[in-house]
Formats: C-alpha cells, structure tokens, sequence
C-alpha cells in the first residue's frame, strides 16, 4: 500500500464538492455494469500472481463494507473509540476469496451497502462529527469515512476496468 497520507488525500479527492451517500449509492450499479458481460475465467484470473482478481476485489469490497459497517456505528455510540485496522491480505486468506462466486460477492456488498447508507441517511447532523482513532489514520469521523469510502471504491472500480480492458 503507498504512503498513508499520499493515498487518504488520493481516495478523499474523489468526492470533493459531491454527496458522498449519492457516490457511494451509485458503486454497486457501476460494478454490476461493469462485469455484465465479463466471463467467470475474466473475472477469477489473476493478473499476477500477487494481484487480485477482479472476483477476489469483489470479496474484499464485501467484506470492508462489514468492517465500514462496524466503525460507523462504533463512532457514534461510542464518540472517540478506538478503531482497529485490519489486514487485508488476511482477510482474503481466511474468507477463501478465490473460491468465491464473483456475482455473489458483489451481490453482498450491495446489500451491505444498501444497509449502511440507510443508517447514515438518518443520522442527526452532529452524529456526523462523531469520531474513532483510527490505528493508521488517527482521527477519523463518520463524515471522513463516508468520504474515504467513495475513493476506496473508486480506486477498486478503476482496477477492475483497467483489468477488463
């Protein structure tokens, strides 16, 4: 992963002067797009040996929505926690991501982020300021990682067109 602050200010740039809960809305839609008409060979193939697939970003963009999930409600009951990290590669080790159906990996994401926006959408305005202390980011509020989420899933949509090009 690059330099922490060089890609926080990458990934928050993508939603600068927009709705991050309309941009976020908008990423399962694009995905789904995307892989429409992309085989099971296209979308499980690694492109390296130690580069996912675009199946395996699919899982991971799944499962950091659960974690996503967790921080959010974490900082808003409990304002200034602290909010672990968590290794991504592990993640993809332990759930198995190469075995798994892309279509449904995809279809788990959308529903956990259909339930996420739901519960950000009836936020009062100051529950948006609630914080954690991120273990790699330090101070980060609900709002920053509505934010932080738009670029997540806008630099994992660009390696999946780059990967079907």
């Amino acid at each position: 992963m690059p330099d922490t602050a060089e890609y926080l200010a990458r990934v928050r740039q993508h939603a600068q002067g927009k709705d991050p809960l309309v941009l976020q809305e908008e990423t399962p839609k694009l995905l789904a797009g995307l892989i429409a008409k992309a085989s099971r060979n296209e979308l499980t193939t690694r492109p390296a040996e130690n580069k996912w697939s675009i199946g395996e970003i699919l899982a991971h963009l799944a499962e950091d929505e659960i974690s996503t999930a967790w921080r959010y409600r974490q900082m808003v009951e409990h304002n200034g926690i602290e909010l672990a990290g968590f290794d991504q590669d592990l993640w993809a080790r332990l759930g198995a991501y190469p075995t798994r159906e892309p279509r449904e990996s995809l279809e788990l994401f959308r529903l956990l982020r259909a339930t996420n926006l739901l519960f950000l959408k009836q936020l009062a305005p100051e529950q948006w300021d609630c914080f954690g202390i991120h273990a790699e980011r330090g101070r980060i509020t609900v709002r920053d990682l509505a934010v932080h989420m738009v670029g997540h899933d806008a630099n994992h949509v660009e390696q999946i067109r780059k990967l079907l090009a």
